[in-house]
């Protein structure tokens, strides 16, 4: 009989949880392992390091989802969907997987859990908002398309996600269990649009932690339905079915373990990621299996498809100082260029003179490669933490606000939009710059100039300030209303 742990992929912290710990779950069977945070050197040596101790193929995976420095300290920075959605063009989304998928798989991880196919329709989302592409389905599936041939062509597997979207919600599936209150027609109409249309020939997709009463009625979450690999299978799909993490609290504050992951994997899932206790579910899954001939078949059926996996994602790796080379690095910023868009473009010659404030407060303040590639540029910079310009001055506001797991929250707070709001309107001259969400940029005083990087990157920075004082020709457009 097929060994139910294999399916089991435990989380791992690199560099703050004991590496033997992984050792000892690589030893008990388990598949392969979710990796966070680390540097490329100690990413590399831990996967090297359970595999020796496997003694078998294992398979690791990670939120690459901008390419791996948000978790790799050193690894390239790479734009994010919805700036490649501003620049409406595959070749830079098919550029961002092809480094994405080198870097990766130089560490050793051959999985990369992207690309996210949600679409940015919902603009109080506090977990999607830059990591989708579009809210357009047909420009979603377009670019994702493409990073996933790039994934593909660096040799790396890729992941569609949230399935069947997550959207249109107002909630985090890491804290709470949203809803989609979609009809049937709208969800085939939109959210299910971008998965069908790449599902025949993916790899995996991962299934969301959402109420969908569309799909499934019986208000559980749909990571622990049939019906979603179900209807994934109905439309070609061979590849991996993955939940999201069964440790977030939209699951794991409602069910206990073992019950959501014999759920999940009754309703056909094939991995069960991040839970909890991995010993205490390896021990329950083999218990289970044993006693259910249907369990076995399972088993056996999900195994054959991690294999498969495991086939695809073999050959040579590239080196290791592939991550973060200048070679990545200098191609990055020429993708960051072109993933810039006005929301309403600057009239008039490029400032000279610059009083620069964020109403968030930070210190230092965060958009630090943005003033210094300004300086560069021969523009005289003054930080005002008070956002007050003075004469001959154009006032800059720097506004970074994204999508952060467990932090529910996705707007500047009403004192820091008021904030922003009355130095703009004091300052005869001012323009927004945001480094993140396009959305901070809706009701601004029609005569400000906005400007969106989609991304706090230093490159988006740099790219920015090129566009400010009038280097750069700025060439994408708005990916979303606002």
């Amino acid at each position: 009989m097929s060994d139910p742990a294999r399916l089991v992929f435990p989380g791992f912290v690199v560099g703050e949880r004991d590496p033997r710990e992984a050792e000892d779950l690589a030893r008990l069977g388990v598949g392969g392992f979710c990796l966070y945070r680390g540097t490329p050197a100690s990413i590399a040596a831990l996967t090297a390091r359970l595999r020796r101790a496997a003694g078998r193929p294992l398979l690791f995976c990670a939120d690459y989802e901008e390419g791996a420095w948000v978790h790799a300290r050193g690894a390239s920075a790479l734009p994010t969907n919805l700036g490649i959605g501003a620049s409406g063009r595959a070749e830079v989304a098919r550029e961002k997987g092809l480094i994405t998928a080198r870097e990766a798989r130089a560490m050793g991880v051959d999985w990369v859990l992207a690309p996210v196919v949600d679409l940015a329709d919902e603009p109080a989302n506090p977990i999607v908002n830059l990591r989708a592409f579009s809210d357009r389905p047909r420009a979603a599936a377009r670019l994702a398309r493409a990073f996933l041939r790039g994934l593909r062509a660096g040799g790396a597997l890729g992941c569609l996600k949230h399935f069947p979207g997550h959207g249109s919600t107002r909630q985090d599936s890491h804290l709470d269990l949203p809803r989609v209150d979609a009809g049937l027609a709208a969800l085939r109409r939109r959210e299910l649009a971008p998965f069908k249309a790449l599902a025949r020939g993916a790899d995996a997709v991962m299934t969301a932690h959402l109420l969908v009463p569309a799909l499934e009625p019986r208000r559980i979450p749909f990571t622990l339905s049939s019906a979603g690999p179900r209807l994934l299978r109905s439309w070609g799909f061979r590849g991996l079915v993955t939940t999201d993490a069964l440790d977030m609290r939209a699951v794991s504050e409602r069910y206990g373990e073992r019950e959501a992951a014999l759920a999940a994997f009754r309703g056909g899932a094939d991995i069960l990621l991040v839970p909890r206790d991995p010993r205490a579910l390896v021990a329950d899954l083999r218990t289970a299996a044993a006693a259910q001939p249907f369990l076995a078949r399972r088993t056996a059926e999900s195994g054959r498809r991690l294999d498969a996996a495991l086939v695809r994602s073999r050959g040579p790796r590239p080196a290791l100082s592939v991550v973060g080379g200048v070679a990545h690095r200098r191609r990055a910023a020429v993708l960051f260029e072109l993933c810039l868009a006005w929301s309403r473009r600057r009239l008039g010659p490029p400032p000279e003179r610059v009083a620069y404030f964020e109403p968030q407060g930070a210190r230092p303040a965060q958009g630090r490669a943005f003033l210094s590639a300004l300086r560069r540029g021969g523009v005289k910079v003054r930080e005002d933490r008070r956002g007050r310009a003075r004469a001959g001055e154009t006032l800059v506001a720097g506004l970074f606000v994204g999508p952060r797991a467990y932090s529910g929250l996705i707007r500047l707070s009403p004192a820091q939009r008021a904030r922003l709001l009355s130095a703009l309107r004091a300052a005869p001259d001012a323009a927004a710059v945001s480094f993140g969400s396009p959305f901070e940029l809706a009701g601004l005083p029609a005569r400000i100039a906005g400007l969106c990087a989609f991304s706090r990157a230093e490159a988006a920075q740099e790219a920015a300030a090129g566009a400010l004082a009038g280097r750069l020709e700025v060439r994408g457009r708005m990916p979303v209303p606002l």
